[in-house]
């Protein structure tokens, strides 16, 4: 069990993600009294894969949204899980209205994201490295990537192969098997694993839906 402090004291008006499966242990220093609202969400691609809390800007309208989510559960009237998830939605949008970086902070991290442009194929990409060639640390790194794009630079990287995935199974032209290779997996049952994680299906039923669809 890994044991995050920055993570155990939370501040009023803050949201906390914790990605699925996670085993984590917190220390409760104190007790007030307060609200806390738990919501448990499936995407078809992960969020993120680290822990994270974000500082609400504009607090008083996602309260709002979180508690008119939760109300909207209890009562189980007609409708009310796909309310649910349309609410869901707009706490997503209220939040990436509210948390973007500066464009002081975006210079930052553009070597990252020009390097990542050109070797996002390379399976040998460091987050040490990226975060050196931006000047700051990996933490920094994965906040700022985290708070601009909603996923860790590690995320961002697959995001980018399996996108580069679905091109190439598209085109028709190569196998599993090729497009795993060319996509810098060694593993073809890695990449169909990674693959179906991202897609919600695995590369060999993408490509018959995707026949079927034309």
């Amino acid at each position: 069990i890994e044991q995050l402090q920055e993570y155990s004291a939370l501040l009023p008006n803050t949201i906390r993600f914790l990605p699925k499966g996670e085993n984590k242990e917190y220390t409760v220093d104190f007790q007030e009294c307060g609200e806390c609202i738990d919501i448990f969400f499936d995407t078809d691609c992960p969020i993120s894969e680290e822990a994270f809390t974000i500082k609400c800007a504009n607090s008083t309208q996602i309260g709002k949204l979180f508690k008119k989510l939760f109300a909207v559960w209890v009562s189980k009237n007609n409708g009310y899980y796909f309310e649910c998830i349309a609410l869901l939605y707009q706490i997503f949008s209220e939040l990436q209205k509210s948390n973007y970086i500066t464009l002081k902070q975006y210079q930052l991290i553009k070597p990252a994201l020009a390097y990542i442009e050109k070797n996002f194929l390379d399976s040998k990409i460091s987050i040490p490295c990226l975060a050196e060639a931006c000047g700051i640390s990996e933490s920094y790194l994965k906040k700022l990537f985290l708070k601009n794009f909603g996923v860790s630079p590690v995320t961002y990287i697959i995001q980018m192969r399996i996108n580069h995935a679905c091109d190439l199974l598209r085109s028709e032209r190569y196998s599993v098997t090729d497009v795993s290779q060319m996509c810098g997996y060694d593993n073809v049952y890695y990449f169909s694993r990674q693959f179906k994680a991202y897609m919600g299906t695995s590369p060999s039923v993408f490509v018959q839906r995707y026949k079927s669809s034309k």
